[in-house]
């Protein structure tokens, strides 16, 4: 799977060798971390991502405070991507995904990875993520056509269903606040516990 990561990235320097990439990102605080509706970190979570943009292609590292897998102090995710509008209206986008949770950054404890398909519209936005080597599949969908809120739905093989409700909150501080509602229905022959959340999330973009 590395290679596959490594051939993604080099295809998407390639197509466009000649530009400079457009660096962006952000560092921030969230109540609890939520990972597809399961809570990832008991209590404040710090969490950062830096993304780098290339006509299309992009590359990302996503990193968060965990605490609810066994020693995992940390879950990283890198990203690598390429995305177009195929067809008017819908933003077709295709990534591989690699999941790992490390105790520091030199020991990795557990590992997944996986390809997703993304399609968004301005009314909506639908993802199935396809798991390697017998990781379980994801799929969610998501719309903010209800203008001040934000609603999605997504189910995750042999883990559990996740519902959630959230709404921007604005720019204060320097920063923008999020404010939501996530439930998470387990999935009768996995070891998840039903839950539900209320979180707010701060962060500052670059």
């Amino acid at each position: 799977m590395k290679k596959l990561l490594a051939i993604m990235v080099g295809l998407a320097v390639s197509t466009s060798v000649m530009a400079k990439p457009e660096i962006s990102g952000h560092v921030g605080l969230k109540s609890d971390h939520l990972m597809r509706g399961m809570t990832m970190n008991s209590g404040l979570a710090a969490h950062g991502k830096v993304q780098a943009d290339w006509k299309g292609a992009y590359a990302e590292l996503d990193v968060h405070q965990n605490d609810q897998n066994g020693d995992a102090k940390m879950m990283a995710k890198m990203l690598a991507g390429y995305g177009k509008e195929v067809i008017e209206g819908f933003h077709t986008s295709v990534e591989y995904h690699d999941y790992s949770f490390r105790d520091d950054w030199d020991n990795k404890l557990e590992d997944f990875q996986e390809v997703a398909v993304k399609v968004k519209h301005e009314m909506f936005e639908a993802a199935y993520h396809t798991g390697l080597e017998d990781a379980p599949d994801y799929w969610e969908v998501s719309t903010d056509a209800l203008k001040y809120l934000n609603i999605s739905y997504g189910d995750w093989e042999d883990r559990g269903a996740n519902f959630g409700v959230s709404t921007s909150l604005g720019n204060h501080f320097g920063g923008d606040i999020n404010l939501g509602w996530t439930w998470f229905d387990a999935d009768d022959a996995s070891i998840m516990e039903d839950d539900d959340t209320i979180w707010v999330s701060y962060k500052i973009n670059f």
